[in-house]
């Protein structure tokens, strides 16, 4: 059936069925074709009376929707069936009415809408299969022919009514429920947010990128919130220059396929663009100092480590300036801000070997009462368009809690080993914050710390990866001070390392670190290098400093498709690995292709942008130089009661000799000026 659209004459368009005469102007002196209100000029040449005469009769009984017959010869129609046009010609011809436009639309709209109400049942079902949940039941269930709704309510899913309420197209993939705060088919305010790009298909699959594999692990603002504003195209939790900076990171995300019609590295480029032509530090809104933090990951992502970190000092010291808002949920996204600021601040600052700024903000890991429903909110293992995705309980404020915690025992570590002014560093105080650790480590929930008996979520691989990464670094600069006794640290050290290497393992089968954050990417670095600097010969089952070594370059691999940094990354390592005399994967090139021309090579400038230094290896004799005289003595001394104490057997420990230190320095600046 086709549809074309009517226009009826003048007169036409304001008759109706019921009050016919309502077409006319008959008794009130008015011409119908003028506005109403606006009275017809009185000329005084022609009376009232002759002027209704002169007005064109219409018939008493007229349909604004007339029969096919009366519309090929333009005559009215009353609507009758047959109309009386039909029934008086001579010739036997069928009165057909086509449906009218209005009421066609109508039921329209009404078949979109149950067939989404339907789509919507059916995806809750599926979402259900999906998870292992219920699953026997459920199929009994549709063995047995019951409605789609009927076991949706069962399941205690979204019902139908809740879906009028929602977007028209809920997504599936995000860290919170389907009947809560999401990120699919909210493209209905998108072009006030962004001229970059008005596909709504490109948009929502970046955000739900985001929302999978960055905004877990980096929540620097409340999720729900953001959509809320989003979708009611306010300015309260969302800003232009906020989602250019989020898809310009999704954009790092995207997996390359033969049929994509965009290049998401341009597009990434230009939503940079945009978010830097209209970003502004004097801005005092939250959403900017969030878009600032946003910026410093994407350019991490590109290693412009530089930039980065200035876009991360403008986020910190806008924290101070920020404008306070009478909005519900202010408190909340103020907390997630100032946290997820504060966590960029003090792990930037570790991998960087610097001492981080600081933020004069009370410390927020305390349990708040709607925790536990953050942390049954699902998360969804989301990678492409149309992912069928698996989904588990996101324990997103858990995730954030222990963080906050872990995060300021680094601040304190990373402000004692890189301070360069004030007391220098007793070994109880090195010992005191290992315990912290720990302690810690000790202390986290079961439903985090079972990774062997569970499906663990990135985000708390991530976590766990840094707490030891963290303990490392802490201790690390003690097998190389000479005089110290490295037996009585070389066990936790080589244990705690392989115990890092072992979650990136598992990180790697479960997700691959095609999406790992860019700050895991240096903890890759800092555990295989301890591990093939000191103990290359490797034990048990542990990675030997050839294994581990591949496995970073393998690793590092991975994330290059869609992060740059990793290039440098991988080319510090390869000199890492010629320092250590350690054999480089045979298939080094397919791993670690060259730069792109017009480059040849990577240069001093190309490790600079990545990390801000020309290495990423930990400046031990820096650190060494902040240690007291009498640190060795007090470590051998105190040691033992914080459980660090002389393991039997043979050492793992294979600590350079000054010549081969010395040689190691010259093989380093010949590869500085003679990489290939």
């Amino acid at each position: 059936m086709s549809f074309r659209k009517i226009r009826p004459s003048m007169v036409d368009s304001s008759a109706s069925p019921s009050n016919p005469s309502q077409s006319t102007s008959e008794g009130t002196g008015s011409d119908p074709r003028l506005p109403r209100g606006e009275k017809e000029v009185d000329t005084g040449s022609v009376s009232a009376s002759t002027a209704s005469s002169k007005r064109r009769r219409v018939p008493e009984s007229v349909t604004r929707n007339a029969c096919l017959s009366c519309k090929k010869a333009r005559a009215k129609c009353d609507g009758k069936r047959p109309c009386g046009r039909c029934a008086s010609r001579l010739e036997n011809t069928e009165c057909v009415y086509e449906v009218h436009i209005k009421h066609a639309k109508e039921e329209l709209v009404k078949q979109i809408k149950e067939l989404k109400a339907k789509d919507h049942l059916v995806e809750q079902i599926l979402q259900a299969l999906s998870t292992d949940e219920k699953v026997p039941e459920i199929l009994d269930r549709l063995k047995k022919g019951e409605t789609y709704e009927s076991i949706v309510e069962w399941l205690g899913r979204s019902p139908i009514e809740d879906f009028e309420t929602m977007s028209p197209r809920t997504s599936q993939h995000s860290t919170f429920d389907v009947s809560d705060h999401e990120m699919g088919g909210m493209t209905s305010g998108s072009s006030k947010w962004t001229t970059v790009s008005s596909d709504s298909g490109v948009l929502d699959h970046l955000f739900q990128l985001y929302f999978a594999w960055v905004h877990p692990v980096h929540t620097l603002f409340s999720e729900g919130h953001f959509v809320d504003s989003y979708k009611r195209q306010s300015s309260n939790y969302c800003s232009s220059v906020l989602v250019n900076a989020i898809c310009a990171m999704a954009c790092h995300l995207h997996s390359t396929a033969e049929t994509d019609d965009l290049d998401y590295v341009r597009l990434g480029e230009d939503f940079s663009d945009a978010v830097r032509n209209n970003i502004s530090p004097e801005d005092r809104r939250i959403t900017t100092i969030q878009a600032f933090a946003v910026m410093f990951l994407v350019d991490s992502a590109r290693a412009n480590g530089l930039r980065a970190s200035s876009y991360l000092k403008v986020a910190i010291n806008s924290l101070s300036n920020v404008a306070y808002q009478e909005s519900e949920g202010f408190a909340e996204v103020w907390k997630n801000t100032i946290r997820g600021v504060q966590n960029l601040n003090v792990e930037w600052a570790q991998m960087t070997f610097q001492i981080p700024m600081t933020i004069n903000y009370a410390t927020l890991n305390a349990v708040e009462e709607n925790d536990p429903t953050l942390d049954e909110a699902r998360w969804y293992f989301y990678r492409y368009v149309s992912d069928q995705c698996p989904a588990w309980p996101g324990l997103i404020a858990t995730t954030n809690r222990e963080k906050s915690k872990l995060i300021r025992i680094i601040q304190d570590a990373t402000s004692l080993m890189y301070s360069k002014q004030g007391p220098k560093s007793s070994a109880l105080q090195i010992l005191q914050l290992y315990r912290r650790f720990v302690t810690w480590e000790d202390d986290l929930p079961n439903v985090m710390g079972d990774i062997e008996n569970n499906n663990s979520l990135p985000h708390v691989l991530s976590l766990l990866i840094l707490a030891q990464n963290s303990i490392i670094q802490l201790l690390r600069p003690l097998l190389d001070f000479e005089g110290f006794p490295t037996r009585l640290v070389e066990d936790a050290i080589w244990k705690h390392a392989q115990q890092g290497l072992y979650l990136l393992d598992h990180y790697n089968i479960q997700y691959t670190c095609q999406y790992q954050p860019v700050l895991q990417m240096f903890s890759v670095l800092h555990l295989s290098e301890v591990i093939a600097r000191f103990f290359p010969g490797g034990q048990d089952k542990a990675k030997d400093g050839s294994e581990a070594i591949s496995f970073a370059m393998e690793a590092l691999g991975q994330s290059r498709g869609g992060f740059p940094v990793a290039g440098p990354l991988q080319e510090m390592l390869r000199r890492t690995a010629n320092d250590c005399s350690i054999r480089l994967p045979r298939n080094l090139s397919d791993i670690m292709p060259p730069p792109r021309p017009p480059k040849q090579m990577y240069r001093l400038d190309d490790l600079i942008d990545a990390c801000t230094r020309p290495t990423y290896t930990q400046p031990s004799e820096e650190i060494h130089g902040r240690y007291l005289p009498s640190f060795s003595a007090e470590w051998a001394t105190e040691g033992a009661s914080f459980g660090l104490t002389l393991v039997s057997g043979p050492s793992r420990l294979k600590v350079p000799s000054a010549e081969e230190r010395g040689a190691q320095s010259l093989m380093q600046i010949h590869n500085l000026l003679n990489s290939n």
